[in-house]
């Protein structure tokens, strides 16, 4: 594959105002020996999941079906894209991607285990790792059949910078003792191997975070738990806790390979550096695996369920496809499920001819909202048949449709990867700080009688605004509202972009979805406009009311005064003097964390032995 960095991307070229049709020109398509390879790979899983899952009792029991992740590994799916001396099926991106969409067309849940441990999984790593000993140790345990995680997220959240995971050297620099925890862990109830991200500090008191490859056998690992969500029931997230963890130096990941892409997009490493070694844009591409095959399946599903629902259905005689509203409802599903379709080739296959890293940051809000809108619609138009569950349909000998389990799931891809306000926001800083306010846009065209002229027109409007408010706001990113609508906007652009650059072989479905993604443009500009009218808004000055530091004083004193069993006249007094000690402490920790959602360690509760003190450290 090409080298990321000396590649043109189109959505920095938006924010500079030009829109380049050449590269878009042929839309990528996929090779027919791809294809056949990946068909193979498709009509296993197929069979497989004809063979051993049932949706609705992994819905109900909240697991997949024992032995299951093993005929997933016997059949090669949790190696989808490992060279075939690993025992892998050496697929490509894109049909990684068709292997996933097929799962989640039958289970989420499924499609999360097989793009988190293909897209993230330690294998993931092999291409950019030298040859040593942790290539060795990984390609052994991946060759040997591992289910494999990434666990990064912690308590405190997943957007900070630091990690309160700590690793300490130990045996001088031979070995790192890990403590702490993490959530939110996909695969993390079920995984063998994982990357840990932890802090560490260097002998000149510099802290960094690194990854740790770890045995989830070593002592002192432990899996607390296990996450239930409103949807992706059977999906096997969990809680983990590294208590004394030891981990040998060599299965630290080299710091020449060490990058912030985890969660916030970044820009590309130093050019020539060929993708396989871009662990940015391998990170982008494995969101884009967890995000966007499932969008597609929900936009798919959805569309199939309402037309099989406005076929049999009638009011007074009439056939409920017959009216003009369900057939705008109809219509309107099938033009999301081309946009996904659209924004996801171009994003994958479109990897030969440019770096689509950026388009791929701002494609995870576009294809997540989409499929979102999708399955809202298709519940709206069956009402109580797409609210109520497949299992109450079945019992009455109704249609089976799982419309509202996908509902549920679907909300799932808008938080799965950084929530959308996070994602927009961080989109636009990077492309912004790139963007060069001595170069002026070019000339719009002076009409807009055609998708690809109107694209122009906006895309200079678009840059010229950026330029605007980069020079008149120097603390423009400060405003994280107003970065976020121009990151938003920027999605909206990017859509249009490649939805006219796409030949359509269907000009109406061109034309909905275009006009769809013409409207939701209009709204953010009107946003914009509005946010734009004042440095100040009503909201956020009551959020900050209610926000301030008097909201954790009053959190921290109803714990103190539960946990230690005095009035309120006592809040004054120090921790001790109420009968505080050790064992205490660990109660009031653990309250803490409850109430809290941040990891208070007992010593800095007994360091700090006031309410007071205790909520000025906490603020810190």
């Amino acid at each position: 594959m090409n080298s990321s960095t000396t590649l043109p991307s189109v959505l920095p070229e938006l924010y500079a105002g030009r829109v380049r049709w050449e590269l878009l020109t042929p839309f990528p398509e996929l090779d027919r020996a791809d294809r056949a390879a990946g068909d193979q790979a498709v009509a296993s899983l197929t069979a497989l999941l004809d063979e051993r899952l049932d949706p609705e009792a992994v819905e109900q029991s909240g697991n997949l079906p024992d032995g299951f992740l093993e005929r997933l590994q016997d059949a090669g799916l949790l190696r989808l894209m490992v060279t075939p001396d690993l025992g892998g099926l050496g697929l490509s991106w894109w049909n990684a991607c068709r292997v996933v969409e097929a799962a989640a067309h039958r289970s989420l849940a499924v499609a999360f285990v097989l793009s988190i441990h293909n897209g993230f999984g330690s294998a993931s790593y092999l291409p950019a790792l030298a040859d040593g000993p942790l290539r060795e140790l990984i390609a052994h345990r991946v060759a040997d059949g591992i289910v494999s995680a990434a666990a990064d997220a912690e308590p405190a959240g997943a957007a900070n910078q630091s990690r309160q995971t700590f690793a300490v050297p130990v045996d001088d620099g031979t070995a790192y003792v890990l403590n702490g925890e993490k959530v939110y862990i996909g695969n993390g109830a079920v995984a063998d191997f994982l990357d840990v991200s932890a802090s560490v500090t260097d002998s000149s008191g510099n802290t960094s975070v690194r990854l740790f490859f770890v045995d989830t056998k070593s002592p002192g690992f432990e899996v607390v738990g296990r996450h239930e969500f409103m949807g992706l029931r059977g999906a096997p997230f969990g809680m983990l806790r590294l208590t004394g963890v030891r981990v040998p130096a060599a299965q630290l990941m080299p710091e020449s390979l060490e990058q912030d892409w985890r969660m916030r997009p970044e820009q590309a490493v130093s050019a020539g550096v060929d993708v396989d070694t871009d662990l940015g844009l391998r990170a982008a591409l494995a969101r884009h695996l967890v995000i966007g095959p499932p969008s597609l399946a929900i936009a798919r599903r959805s569309l199939e369920w309402v037309r099989e629902f406005a076929g049999r259905r009638t009011i007074d005689g009439r056939g409920l496809g017959e009216y003009e509203e369900i057939q705008r409802s109809v219509g309107e599903i099938a033009a999301e499920l081309h946009t996904i379709e659209t924004v996801h080739q171009w994003c994958v296959l479109g990897l030969d001819r440019v770096n689509t890293e950026p388009d791929l940051a701002a494609a995870k809000n576009v294809v997540s909202l989409a499929a979102g809108r999708a399955i809202d619609r298709a519940v709206a138009l069956l009402g109580g048949e797409g609210y109520e569950t497949a299992r109450s349909k079945a019992a009455r000998g109704a249609v089976p449709h799982p419309v509202e389990r996908y509902l549920r799931d679907a909300r799932a891809l808008r938080v799965a990867g950084g929530v959308e306000s996070l994602m927009d926001r961080w989109s636009a800083e990077l492309n912004l700080s790139a963007l060069d306010l001595a170069e002026a846009p070019p000339a719009a065209p002076s009409t807009a009688d055609s998708p690809r002229a109107y694209v122009e027109q906006q895309a200079v409007r678009f840059s010229t605004t950026c330029r605007s408010l980069l020079a008149e706001q120097p603390g423009l990113f400060a405003r994280q509202r107003l970065a976020g609508l121009l990151g938003r906007l920027a999605s909206e652009l990017l859509t249009l972009t490649v939805l006219a650059g796409r030949p359509s072989p269907e000009a109406m479905l061109f034309e909905a979805g275009f006009a769809a993604a013409r409207r939701r443009l209009d709204l953010v500009w009107a946003d914009l406009t509005t946010e734009l009218a004042s440095s100040t808004h009503p909201a956020g000055q009551v959020g900050a009311r209610l926000l301030d530091d008097r909201g954790l004083e009053a959190t921290v004193s109803a714990v103190w005064l539960e946990v230690l069993g005095v009035g309120e006249a006592d809040l004054a007094r120090d921790f001790y003097s109420l009968g505080g000690h050790s064992m205490v402490a660990v109660r009031l920790a653990a309250r803490l964390r409850e109430r809290l959602g941040v990891r208070v360690p007992v010593r800095v509760i007994l360091e700090k032995p006031t309410v007071a003190e205790l909520v000025r450290h906490l603020a810190d």
